[in-house]
């Protein structure tokens, strides 16, 4: 195919180009050719071209749609994310992506949203036992799977609403299974909250030191000390995986029961 550049004295052959076809509501079928800031509507059946240049905005580009966006921006790792690298992976200039957010937080906000909604969380019809170590083992794989997820979770300034919307509805189900609202609530920020931190603080440990192993290596030492201490960390499972993890949600998880039973 012949390049569509050759119209076009000022475009140059290191600018990337897309040549597509289309249907214009007023014209009929056309051939369009984007260059970055620039948009061409060539007539095929009249081989008039319309150039929408000098200044006249085109609005949002017709191949780009939000859900592009927050692929690549989860694709690219929240934390390494920026606008233009985010720009680069789809292949448009980093201006084109402010026409639909207004700043990288607000991105960062509709792709936490997006892994939220991703996930099967539990049903409202389980056990309040199971709902909460659902919760838990649906947000340790939702951190696994996106990249940077945790870390931008922490320092997000604002609440996606589906986080509100599933909270609100975990929060039904506990009330429903004898529940206090502040009680369901309470359970659900503090399964949330210390999944979240478990899984960074793990993360962490595997982190390399400039004189060789890992920070893991490192902390392991300086807990493993002769007495009580070695003989309560010497297992494998506090330093690997999930941590105690496992074990906090179960001793939380008893006392709510306690709760629960008073409150009957």
């Amino acid at each position: 195919m012949a390049d569509p550049r050759r119209h076009f004295s000022y475009a140059p052959d290191n600018i990337p180009w897309i040549d597509r076809h289309d249907h214009h509501p007023n014209i009929g079928f056309v051939h369009i050719v984007e260059l970055p800031n620039m948009l061409w509507h060539r007539e095929v059946k009249s081989g008039h071209m319309a150039s929408a240049v000098g200044g006249k905005k085109t609005g949002r580009p017709r191949s780009l749609h939000e859900h592009d966006i927050i692929a690549a921006a989860l694709a690219e790792g929240l934390t390494e994310a920026t606008m233009p690298s985010i720009a680069r992976r789809l292949g448009v200039s980093h201006s084109a992506l402010y026409r639909y957010y207004a700043d990288r937080d607000a991105l960062l906000l509709e792709c936490v949203g997006t892994a939220v909604d991703s996930m099967q969380w539990p049903s409202d019809d389980e056990p309040w036992r199971d709902i909460l170590r659902s919760v838990g083992n649906v947000m340790w794989e939702m951190l696994g799977r996106y990249t940077g997820l945790a870390e931008t979770m922490l320092t997000l300034s604002g609440t996606p609403p589906q986080i509100v919307s599933r909270a609100s509805a975990l929060t039904e189900a506990l009330t429903k299974q004898g529940f206090s609202t502040r009680d369901a609530m309470l359970a659900i920020d503090f399964i949330g909250d210390l999944t979240l931190t478990t899984f960074v603080n793990m993360a962490r440990l595997d982190a390399p030191l400039d004189d060789g192993g890992t920070t893991r290596d490192r902390v392991r030492q300086e807990w493993e000390q002769p007495g009580v201490l070695a003989e309560a960390l010497q297992d494998d499972s506090t330093w690997f995986g999930r941590g105690w993890l496992d074990d906090k949600v179960e001793i939380l998880l008893d006392g709510l029961a306690h709760r629960v039973q008073a409150a009957s």
